[in-house]
């Protein structure tokens, strides 16, 4: 009989991925390298990989795992495989290694891509990896690091999103983790996994990443803390006129809260939702967002809801967090049925029963002369996400020891 313990799981670091065939990043015959910072330490390691937002399959050769990026790489396979099916909108887990690693450590990840099908290449990832490298041609899970390839930003002619994209996007050719949505490590004791789940006031870590430091200093290695912020992300709505796989701003809340926060991570015992400000301030701001996709108070705590019963399903603590102000943000349309919408929002979710509690970061971030605009103090610039001090004034409304109880 097996002597792994399941609760004994945690997901130290992991990422919602969105869809990135806007950009034309094609590794067919290569092998990438992400580095992923790991905060927690353990015995055993293994990866999430994700397709999630391809209608194909995805084919990896090989997938391998260092501490140091001159190695040794250890092999990582899946049913005892080295050669990995990622199916549509699947998410899997590898086989578990023993592989002792430490808080503060960094774990280099190779995955080797074999040639294949413009339209089977990995669309599916995220911009929170550290430094990825695209190897030369050839698969390099094995071997001495070689020379990076550059020039891999490729035209794909039949791709309209990805011609119209190609140049704008060029410089982050290298800013993306693709495939990899979670690295779990298993620990000593009972492990505990919490989620912030958003937009880009989430994804930008000016909240989370104190918040993770409080946790780390005030637990003994067994809670974590992971981001699943997207930025441009909407509680209701995905972009109407992008297929799957360009839904760079992620698809709708509704559709990935199971996926990006049950699936993809071991051992959830809280969710932190901090999303909707998008529902409201994109209607009507550009060609992808018609005013007509404003949605109704109603609509709005329709989709709330339907995310709190998700979570008392899997019966973890659910936690939402108001909307701070974004007037100012973008250009004027409907504002002032946005902000009473907003206002009503709000008052919803102070007086929520059905909750374990509330975070009021509007309250915290809201200008003391307006409580429509943003308060200058913690502004980013661009009257919509706080800056990093906005994120540590958010924190101040959490309460650590209701978060790190079992």
């Amino acid at each position: 009989m097996s002597t792994i313990n399941p609760e004994y799981w945690l997901t130290t670091w992991s990422q919602s991925q969105k869809g990135l065939g806007l950009f034309p990043i094609n590794d067919n015959n290569h092998t990438v390298q992400y580095i992923i910072p790991i905060n927690h330490k353990g015995t055993r390691v293994r990866l999430s990989l994700g397709n999630y937002y391809s209608k194909e399959s995805l084919i990896i050769s090989g997938i391998s795992i260092s501490k140091s990026e001159k190695g040794p790489f250890v092999k990582l396979r899946v049913n005892n495989k080295e050669e990995i099916i990622l199916k549509e909108n699947e998410v899997i887990k590898t086989d578990d290694i023993d592989f002792v690693i430490k808080a503060d450590e960094l774990l280099y990840v190779r995955i080797y891509y074999p040639e294949q099908p413009e339209a089977q290449r990995s669309v599916s990832g995220n911009t929170f990896g550290v430094d990825p490298k695209r190897f030369v041609f050839g698969d390099y899970t094995e071997t001495e690091q070689h020379d990076v390839d550059y020039n891999y930003v490729d035209e794909f002619l039949d791709d309209e999103y990805a011609v119209k994209f190609s140049h704008e996007f060029k410089k982050f050719k290298q800013r993306y983790t693709m495939t990899i949505q979670g690295v779990d490590v298993y620990i000593d004791k009972i492990a505990h996994t919490i989620v912030a789940f958003g937009d880009s006031i989430t994804e930008q870590n000016h909240w989370v990443n104190p918040l993770k430091k409080e946790i780390l200093k005030s637990t003994e290695n067994n809670y974590s803390l992971v981001n699943a912020g997207i930025s441009g992300n909407r509680l209701l709505k995905k972009i109407a006129h992008l297929p799957k796989r360009a839904q760079y701003f992620g698809l709708s809340g509704l559709e990935r809260f199971e996926h990006d926060v049950f699936l993809v991570n071991d051992n959830v015992s809280t969710v932190i939702i901090s999303l909707g400000v998008n529902d409201l301030h994109q209607p009507g701001t550009d060609s992808f967002f018609s005013i007509g996709e404003l949605p109704t108070f109603a609509e709005m705590v329709d989709g709330y809801n339907q995310l709190i019963s998700i979570s008392k399903k899997y019966k973890v603590k659910v936690i939402l967090g108001t909307l701070s102000p974004f007037i100012g943000y973008t250009k004027d349309v409907k504002n002032k049925e946005k902000e009473d919408l907003r206002q009503k929002i709000n008052f919803w979710i102070r007086n929520n029963t059905e909750i374990d509690n509330f975070y009021d970061f509007d309250k915290v971030l809201k200008s003391p002369e307006n409580k429509e605009l943003l308060n200058p103090l913690y502004d980013s610039g661009d009257k919509l996400h706080p800056s990093s001090i906005g994120g540590e004034e958010m924190i101040k409304v959490i309460g650590i020891e209701e978060l790190i109880t079992e």
